[in-house]
């Protein structure tokens, strides 16, 4: 169980800032009315609900739940850094180093309960 909750601490974590830099884009982007403004909107909603699923992380205690909401951040974490390329080095190492991190704990996580 412990594997279970370091997984999910991480992939909560992970799913909570990336709502926190939608939030940003989007507060910074709020005065315009173009399609920034609205791509922000797009990436607020669906970073919030993320981040809701995650929460339900320690109300339902599933496996399968866990597998598939770490392998979407991890995804979300690595195409967030490939992004980050043409922006700055921080927007480019911190969420790779997100990734595999919860790469990692995933993997822990999949070793303790038997599936690798």
């Amino acid at each position: 169980m412990l594997y279970y909750y370091l997984c999910a601490i991480f992939t909560s974590i992970s799913s909570a800032v990336s709502f926190g830099f939608s939030i940003e884009a989007y507060l910074k982007s709020k005065s315009r009315k173009d399609i920034a403004s609205t791509n922000a909107k797009y990436a607020t909603s669906r970073s919030s609900l993320l981040f809701l699923a995650s929460i339900g992380l320690f109300i339902f205690i599933s496996n399968p739940y866990l597998i598939m909401l770490s392998v979407i951040m991890v995804g979300i974490q690595l195409f967030d850094g490939i992004i980050g390329i043409k922006i700055n080095i921080f927007k480019t190492i911190g969420p790779i180093f997100t990734a595999v991190g919860n790469a990692i704990v995933l993997i822990l996580f999949l070793l303790n309960i038997g599936l690798i």
